[in-house]
């Protein structure tokens, strides 16, 4: 006789719980929008989010809906059930909503944020009942498997309505008002808050979520200087339509025009991408009832490119630092006829019920897949194409104006010469050689302002060429960054007090490193952001301290320190930020160089900066206790190729005098100041 053949089951420990709930959801907010999209799943109106206590452990989360419920059924066969979920089916709901089905991991990992969770549903199919479940993690940590944890559904009558109620209590962790300001901005666009037939609102309870959803709410689309409407068609080809501010089309685009393989098709879901761009200058905002602060304010909150699935916005696509279409590299490149993060609002918003657009498993994007990909190209090129018939109109206008000028400066020459004609043979005489030596010094003029446009191109290029470098290396710092605080945690849980003694040094290290990187990276994008160079009233303070937080990790990592003696006064001149910014980073790493190069040692590496404000002018003065200026004069100094750094262009101390002297104001230098190092001294003329 046959022997029977024992079977067994694969099983996990609890372990793997405390791991998702660490490692799935990298912030706690995240976990908390899953929940609320759950509501969204069950055709809930409103979604409140509750937080109690949360800025300390052992505070309180609590979600109530007022969505269809669960009932048993739902509850066992669904609801605890990980790794699978009903909503695979995609079928529509009773409003017509596509399930987002995240098959309960990003659930279970906000459940597992505290150690009890509770839930009370009142399913619409059983008016007058309750179902109740009541979780305690701790069960858990008691035994081998989780199959072996019981958990109890309860059924109790009520007069409550149908709805769900969860409540995570005695909760792990704190919440930093940064992630409560990004909670709150998150629920607040989770379902298009710029949609008025959204259906579902979810809120949180707390005095800033208030004024926050009122300041996202506000409509400052009419004061938009154009907007880019793109749409992608269930077959997938494209048109995209160009308007102005009121509403006139500008252009228009087909397929052909727009993509980079006008006979195929794009390969992604049907999709509508909006763009609204804004001309942030006050002039533009000028007699139109509404301040350009308010806007740059709305802009700072709702700002960038949001990605919107079936109706709910998937992160980290527009939030701050995602520039996932590369909008400001692509403004780094040509920044006067593109849009960046910072002066546009859109949306592209996917109908995808077959959801071929798949999430990550942490929630944090999609699935870098063909179809992920083709959308993201659709995007890119509708801007790509509207960026060039803006550039197109733009230099066709230029061209017009550069045509024009010279036949006004021609015409305006002969007209005197033939008032001339009549003129006494004296005064003929005199104002004829007049006119030549005019006419001489115009052309002397027009040849040092070429050979300074070739300088300045040269600049332009090497400023875009390490944009381009700068926003490629991003990612990957941020991943480092990112990967060695999953270390640091794996490696605390796992080693206990041996990390602390053989890996926290060299992992912080690496953190702090990474962190250097990130600042590099965004020295050369924040320098060359078009805003900056509109010129205007500044404060020389600002710009001061600013560029000294922005060049801060990298004077900490040649250890020198940078002591500002400033005036209490403010010190304004007329300038843009860009020029001020260039001056004082060009001083700043002059003297880095001069530190790092020199051949005189020194422990104690200072660099300060002083102020001083006059009834008619600005003194700033920089000074080190570096070197001091060697094996040049200080005549050679400012002219461009003339550097003893080797590898070095010539060009910083060059842009600082030209800048200056545009201005209005004046350089001069002491190759041994009063700390020992180089020193310049700038006067700026100061506005009142």
């Amino acid at each position: 006789m046959a022997k029977a053949i024992a079977t067994e089951h694969l099983r996990f420990a609890p372990e793997i719980l405390r791991r998702l709930g660490e490692e799935l959801i990298p912030h706690p907010d995240q976990g908390i929008v899953e929940l609320a999209r759950n509501s969204y799943d069950a055709d809930a109106h409103e979604c409140t989010v509750e937080l109690i206590s949360v800025d300390q452990p052992g505070g309180t989360i609590r979600i109530i809906d007022d969505g269809v419920g669960m009932d048993r059924n739902a509850i066992v066969s669904g609801w605890l059930l990980v790794g699978r979920s009903p909503k695979e089916h995609r079928q529509l709901t009773a409003l017509g909503r596509i399930p987002a089905g995240d098959k309960g991991l990003g659930r279970l990992a906000a459940l597992r944020m505290g150690r009890r969770a509770l839930v009370r549903t009142r399913p619409q199919r059983e008016a007058g009942f309750e179902y109740e479940i009541d979780i305690d993690w701790a069960d858990f940590e008691r035994h081998a498997s989780v199959e072996e944890v019981p958990i109890e559904v309860r059924k109790a009558i009520t007069d409550a309505p149908q709805g769900t109620m969860i409540e995570v209590t005695e909760l792990d962790i704190s919440l930093s008002r940064e992630d409560v300001d990004r909670l709150a901005r998150a629920l607040v666009l989770l379902a298009d808050p710029f949609d008025a037939a959204t259906s579902f609102r979810p809120r949180l309870v707390t005095p800033e979520f208030g004024d926050l959803e009122r300041k996202v709410r506000e409509s400052y689309f009419d004061y938009a200087e154009y907007r880019m409407v793109a749409e992608l068609s269930q077959s997938g080809f494209a048109h995209v339509s160009v308007v102005d501010g009121r509403g006139r089309e500008l252009f228009g685009g087909e397929h052909k025009d727009i993509s980079k393989t006008p006979s195929k098709p794009y390969d992604a879901p049907p999709a509508k991408f909006e763009l609204w761009v804004f001309l942030l200058t006050r002039s533009a905002f000028a007699g139109r009832g509404l301040s350009m602060n308010e806007v740059k304010q709305w802009l700072s909150i709702v700002g960038g490119v949001h990605l919107y699935q079936n109706g709910l916005r998937v992160r980290p696509y527009g939030d701050s630092g995602h520039d996932w279409l590369d909008m400001n590299l692509r403004r780094a490149r040509s920044p006067e006829e593109r849009p960046s993060t910072n002066t546009s609002i859109g949306r592209v918003t996917v109908d995808d019920p077959d959801q071929r657009l798949v999430q990550k498993t942490d929630r944090e994007g999609f699935v870098e897949g063909n179809a992920y990909k083709e959308l993201r190209r659709f995007a890119m090129e509708s801007l790509d194409w509207t960026a060039s018939r803006r550039l197109a109109l733009a230099e066709r206008t230029r061209r017009r104006g550069r045509r024009e000028a010279v036949k006004d400066l021609a015409g305006a020459k002969q007209a005197v010469v033939t008032q001339l004609e009549g003129a006494p043979p004296v005064v003929k005489a005199a104002v004829g050689a007049a006119l030549t030596t005019y006419d001489n010094a115009v052309k002397r003029e027009i040849s040092a302002l070429q050979s300074e446009v070739q300088l300045y191109r040269t600049l332009s290029t090497i400023g875009t060429t390490t944009a381009v470098f700068a926003h490629e290396a991003a990612k990957p710092v941020s991943q480092i960054e990112r990967l060695s605080r999953v270390i640091a945690t794996r490696a605390r849980r796992l080693l206990g007090h041996a990390y602390e003694e053989e890996l926290a040094e060299p992992v912080d290290l690496v953190r702090r490193s990474a962190v250097a990187l990130q600042t590099y990276v965004r020295l050369p994008l924040g320098i060359l952001q078009s805003e900056k160079r509109r010129v205007g009233r500044s404060d020389l303070h600002i710009v001061i301290a600013n560029m000294i937080s922005l060049l801060k990790p990298f004077l900490d990592d040649a250890k020198i320190q940078v002591v500002p003696h400033l005036a209490k006064e403010d010190a304004l001149v007329y300038a843009s930020a860009a020029s001020l910014e260039s001056i004082i980073a060009n001083l700043l790493v002059n003297s880095v160089s001069a530190f790092t190069q020199g051949s005189k040692p020194t422990l104690d590496r200072s660099i300060e900066i002083h102020t001083e404000v006059q009834q008619d002018e600005v003194i700033m003065r920089v000074l080190d206790n570096g070197p001091g200026i060697r094996g040049l004069t200080i005549e050679q100094i400012w002219l461009p190729g003339y550097t003893t750094i080797p590898g070095g262009t010539g060009l910083g101390l060059t842009i600082v005098r030209d800048a200056v002297e545009d201005l209005g104001g004046s350089v001069s230098a002491v190759a041994s100041g009063e700390l020992g190092g180089a020193e310049f001294n700038l006067v700026f003329p100061r506005l009142t």
